[in-house]
């Protein structure tokens, strides 16, 4: 048959039915299962989420599964599915998200070309609050946006040439939030452009989000990144203002003001 192409990696903790769909719509792809491996990592679940791998896994020759015992956050998880990974192009997706049919196959053909990608992340539109989420968090990955070279990625929905990992040595498993940034960053250091190509799409669609939990969640990213943006000022060649804490406070109401009417 033909050669395993890509390994689809996939964390997961304790969200047994936001599971169910993103792995059942891994296994609806256009792509032929015997091109690409899921490796889903279980972070430490104590819910019945290995009861939903066994059901996929009896069914589905192409899914793998890897197991924490505890829960180590996003970027163990990441290093522990790409250990377990053989495809020479790897994704990531978010256990929260539903793949379009043809997500693996759209984020080959652009990983032919380009050795960093990021894909398109769109929002139901059924939920306020859930939408102003999405928008804050993934408005430069929206289909609309023109495909082209982009900034930064968003983990839920990015691929790499597997020499490229290699080469940066994969993920920081002591940085537990901000993989995706991270990596991009470190990409960018060594001189991979990201592509943002708008034609492999996920859904984000966490179900339900209160406007408590938009709100912390839009602050435990921002001070993750702030961080980054430190650590990488050279490259992002990142303004005085966000390296003085009293400098950020006074002027983050402007700061969110631009980027909301951009």
């Amino acid at each position: 048959g033909e050669k395993l192409t890509a390994s689809v990696i996939l964390g997961t903790f304790n969200r047994a039915d936001l599971l169910r769909r993103a792995l059942q719509s891994l296994v609806q792809q256009s792509a032929e299962a015997i091109t690409f491996e899921v490796i889903v990592i279980d972070d430490g679940s104590n819910d019945n989420t290995q009861e939903i791998l066994k059901e996929y896994t009896q069914k589905h020759s192409n899914i793998k599964i890897c197991r924490n015992e505890k829960n180590q956050g996003f970027s163990a998880a990441r290093k522990l599915g790409l250990a377990a990974s053989v495809g020479q192009y790897i994704l990531f997706v978010d256990d929260d998200c539903i793949a379009c049919k043809n997500w693996v196959e759209k984020m080959c053909s652009c990983l032919a070309v380009h050795p960093v990608v990021s894909g398109a992340i769109s929002s139901p539109k059924r939920s306020g609050v859930l939408l102003s989420h999405n928008i804050a968090h993934f408005h430069p990955f929206m289909p609309g946006r023109k495909s082209g070279p982009i900034d930064f990625m968003a983990g839920a929905n990015m691929g790499f040439q597997r020499k490229v990992l290699e080469e940066l040595q994969g993920f920081d498993a002591s940085k537990p939030l901000a993989s995706d940034t991270h990596i991009c960053l470190k990409a960018r250091s060594a001189g991979y452009d990201p592509f943002f190509t708008s034609e492999a799409v996920v859904v984000h669609d966490p179900n339900y989000i209160s406007l408590r939990g938009a709100v912390r969640s839009a602050y435990t990213h921002a001070a993750t990144t702030i961080l980054l943006r430190h650590e990488f000022s050279s490259l992002l060649g990142t303004p005085f203002f966000l390296k003085s804490p009293f400098l950020l406070r006074l002027f983050s109401p402007l700061i969110a003001l631009g980027v909301t009417s951009r």
